[in-house]
């Protein structure tokens, strides 16, 4: 790669969704000396696999303020990146089977209500008008916010970086980082085939990667990789404006894309068992990366779930499925800021599912730990990294 930068400002490591919307906030803050390096291609990573869900309902405020944040982006996307991306504004329905379910659903009410966020308790008849024909019998509530929705991760990616490269940004595809470079205390840059990059800042947004990449600065980072797997529906028009739908139990989720739907389920364990994330962390990070095939028992699951759950998918037809990594913590939150003890490394990476979503307002506040010493439009202690050595644990773990 003869072409490889020795030297720049910003290295960016990892051009996902995260690591390009940041070479973009970069850019808009007058930096121009930055340099994204992606192993692969650009978004073939956890990007590429995603739903694309966007959501305010959390349970925990950062989280709920963090998709604030990135809503109010994803709403003035074209105007300031100069890029289309449709943010289909159409909600998410979360249903739930059990009375259990239901409280669980309604014990974050409160906080939207402060929060000034839309969310409302539905029933079965609510839940109907939402999505005709679906079967409610079964249910025994839900919870709805109508200005949730979806995206298209891929497309989200392209605006962000070709604004970014408008901005001075490069990007170079195929070039994997082997190393980070350390002297001591600080960070001087990144090793990969092609030579040495030296750098004054780091950013590593490696997604599953990143733990395996910053051990080799001596720096241990508690993000593994767990498979999920996306399947694709042939034509239902009859559902293309219908909210995003996920049942609380089973993790099941549907959503329109474009006329057809697309689905995502839970694994199954080798007793036939849902299980909706993983048991827990590995013996030693970042744990074994399993296979990117789709399990052959998941697509006989979701063709009976959801032919059980609304008639127009009676006779289900998948054109498509793949597999793809979430990048878990132990709290199944991110680990975004500085590493400390480490100056001039920053971290972008573990979102457990919820990368895409809060894309902008990760690397918005990322970058103003980068340039201004602190994130000013909120405050992210709680996301460094310091909260696992120290036992503190400021979130409520949750991969929904």
């Amino acid at each position: 790669m003869t072409d490889l930068p020795r030297s720049a400002s910003t290295v960016i490591v990892g051009a996902g969704v995260v690591g390009a919307a940041a070479a973009f906030f970069l850019t808009e803050r007058g930096e121009r000396d930055v340099l994204v390096l992606e192993r692969d291609r650009l978004g073939s990573g956890t990007t590429s696999g995603g739903l694309g869900g966007i959501r305010h309902q959390f349970v925990d405020e950062l989280d709920v303020r963090m998709s604030q944040l990135a809503i109010a982006f994803w709403r003035t996307f074209e105007e300031r990146t100069g890029a289309r991306h449709d943010f289909h504004e159409r909600g998410y329905l979360f249903i739930a089977n059990t009375t259990e379910g239901v409280a669980q659903l309604r014990r974050p009410m409160a906080l939207y209500e402060r929060l000034h966020v839309p969310v409302e308790m539905l029933g079965r008849v609510e839940i109907a008008e939402l999505v005709p024909r679906m079967r409610v019998d079964d249910l025994a509530g839900g919870r709805f916010c109508a200005r949730d929705g979806y995206g298209d991760p891929l497309v989200a990616l392209a605006g962000f970086a070709g604004a970014a490269q408008l901005g001075g940004a490069r990007f170079k595809e195929g070039v994997s980082v082997e190393a980070l470079l350390r002297e001591g205390d600080r960070v001087t840059g990144v090793h990969t085939p092609s030579g040495d990059v030296s750098a004054s800042r780091v950013l590593v947004a490696a997604g599953c990667w990143t733990a395996s990449l910053c051990a080799s600065a001596a720096i241990a980072i508690p993000i593994w990789p767990y498979r999920r797997s996306i399947m694709e529906s042939g034509p239902l028009p009859q559902l293309a404006s219908i909210p995003l739908v996920i049942e609380w139990e089973s993790g099941f989720h549907f959503r329109p894309k474009d006329t057809a739907q697309r689905f995502a389920m839970p694994n199954l364990t080798a007793d036939g068992r849902e299980e909706k994330g993983p048991a827990g962390p590995p013996s030693a990070f970042p744990g074994e990366f399993a296979p990117l095939d789709v399990p052959p028992a998941l697509e006989p699951w979701v063709q009976a779930r959801a032919a059980w759950r609304h008639p127009a998918f009676a006779d289900l037809r998948i054109v498509r499925s793949w597999s793809c990594y979430y990048e878990m913590t132990p709290d199944d939150h991110p680990i975004v800021g500085r590493v400390p003890g480490v100056s001039g490394l920053f971290l972008a990476a573990g979102f457990s599912g919820h990368g895409f979503m809060h894309a902008p307002a990760t690397a918005e506040l990322v970058v103003e730990e980068m340039l201004d010493g602190r994130a000013r439009t909120l405050d992210i202690s709680d996301l460094s990294l310091e909260r696992f050595a120290s036992g503190r644990r400021p979130f409520t773990a949750a991969v929904l």
